[in-house]
């Protein structure tokens, strides 16, 4: 399903099917600022709660005698050994955030035998020991080892998710899946989880680029420039309201974390363009590892930008795309090549996938290309 912005976005959203999304573009959208300096934590509060384990009080809100968070080479380290955030000053709506994200190597009771975790919690409002004692009533991005970009509802309401159900670890849990019917997601704290569609996740150490697109009550999450889920309408049925609007808060959950080179730019709309991109090819078969094979994209309408990727199906993750720095700009009669790979085959099983290009507004409409192994 998709959809139709009027404006800036009115309370209720109409979905249509993919052939007649109607477009807006913004060209060019607002410009980056850094909402962290990489020397201070300056426009940025901390709060924490108390030790695991004790009855002590919470430390509060700027009390961090452990030092949990502090800037360690251009970067926020979130040292984990305390459960909290630090969170903006100020509150965005309509945005497009980026940031990198590495895992240290420390891990912290409870969460010493499990994977490590973390997260970006967003549309954040108070206060601030709403959950779990420490983090504000928001969405969030989450930030766990191997599965950057799953969902979880952390107070500001329930989703719709084109969604299907998936096992995971023994569990039948939800999905996010581009072309699956649209279903809302459990509105608990702790709760709602959706799946990212596949992971995209560089090995431990690296940077990964994380970024979220918010556009009134609908997100995307990206992830090192493949988009990783989708959600609509976020509403909060305790006050009868849509959540489009809060802080952006960074958390510490008994793991080492940095986060660095934060930037945040507006989204804004303009009046209809002319989006009218081509593939030489519509499909791509016999796609074998360390033979990768190219898709050439043509613009034929007006400028457009382009923001990330998207490998939908149960496979997308097991092919790869050498991304073009993002967001990259393409104007009328330029043309992009994209070069596609297999990461590995099974003998005998043959794989697939649909690639889609997304800008700042959604999917790029009439523009897939099938992928298929041998």
């Amino acid at each position: 399903m998709s959809f139709r912005f009027i404006g800036r976005i009115a309370c209720s959203l109409l979905f249509i099917s993919l052939s007649q999304l109607a477009w807006t573009q913004s060209l060019p959208a607002g410009r980056w600022t850094s909402l962290f300096n990489g020397k201070s934590l300056a426009g940025w509060d901390m709060y924490l709660r108390q030790p695991e384990g004790t009855n002590q009080p919470p430390y509060g809100l700027n009390n961090d005698p452990l030092h949990v968070f502090t800037v360690a080479d251009g970067a926020i380290r979130a040292s984990g050994q305390l459960w909290g955030g630090i969170s903006t000053w100020h509150e965005y709506d309509n945005y497009h955030l980026r940031l990198d994200v590495r895992w240290g190597t420390k891990k912290w009771y409870p969460s010493d035998s499990t994977r490590r975790d973390a997260g970006l919690l967003y549309h954040a409002t108070g206060p601030y020991s709403f959950a779990y004692n420490c983090w504000l009533r928001s969405s969030e991005l989450q930030i766990q080892e191997g599965e950057i970009g799953d969902f979880f509802g952390v107070g500001a309401g329930s989703a719709e998710f084109p969604m299907q159900p998936v096992t995971v670890r023994g569990k039948v849990l939800d999905q996010y899946a581009f072309d699956a019917p649209l279903r809302r997601n459990a509105d608990a704290v702790g709760s709602g989880r959706v799946y990212r569609s596949g992971n995209f996740e560089r090995p431990h150490g690296q940077w990964n680029t994380v970024e979220l697109i918010t556009r009134g009550a609908d997100a995307v999450y990206i992830i090192n420039g493949y988009v990783v889920n989708r959600l609509f309408n976020t509403y909060r049925p305790a006050i009868h309201q849509q959540t489009t609007r809060g802080k952006i808060q960074l958390q510490s959950e008994g793991a080492e974390v940095y986060y660095r080179q934060i930037q945040l730019r507006p989204i804004s709309y303009a009046s209809p363009q002319s989006l009218s991109l081509s593939a030489d090819k519509t499909t791509l078969t016999d796609l074998i590892p360390d033979k990768p094979q190219t898709v050439r994209i043509t613009n034929r309408g007006d400028a457009v930008e382009l923001v990330a990727v998207e490998l939908s199906g149960p496979a997308g993750d097991q092919f790869r795309v050498k991304l073009p720095p993002f967001p990259r700009r393409l104007k009328r009669g330029e043309t992009l090549d994209l070069l596609v790979m297999l990461l590995s085959d099974t003998p005998g099983k043959s794989v697939t996938a649909t690639l889609r290009l997304e800008t700042v507004l959604g999917p790029v409409p009439d523009l897939t290309v099938t992928l298929q192994s041998r």
